[in-house]
């Protein structure tokens, strides 16, 4: 079934974005919560327990990423908004990894390699 209001198509467009072009048919609820976050930003402070005590939440590292290279893409087209949406994003990673991936922040086992030297 196609979105139909226009909230629901922007919706839509950022689980496109949250999982790279390929959304599945079933969505984990922590995603729709963060696609929902990441749509209506005042509404995050409601949602960040939940979106932390999920159990699935370490395998969405790359989903948060997706979506802010996608508002620094189009910063231009509405500032306001991908401002925002950057916003959620990086905060909801800082919380969960402690860092930002697209800073260069390590994936898990990578400091192994570092430890190394």
């Amino acid at each position: 079934m196609a979105p139909s209001s226009r909230s629901e198509m922007r919706k839509a467009r950022t689980l496109e974005v949250l999982y790279g072009g390929k959304v599945p048919k079933k969505v984990p609820n922590v995603m729709n919560i963060i696609a929902e976050c990441l749509e209506h930003p005042k509404k995050m402070y409601l949602h960040i327990e939940e979106i932390t005590e999920d159990p699935g939440i370490k395998d969405m590292r790359l989903h948060l990423v997706r979506a802010q290279m996608d508002s620094e893409l189009h910063m231009r087209d509405d500032v306001d908004r991908h401002t925002h949406r950057l916003w959620v994003a990086q905060s909801i990673e800082r919380i969960i990894f402690g860092g930002l991936m697209i800073d260069g922040e390590k994936l898990g086992n990578d400091d192994e390699e570092d430890d190394k030297d």
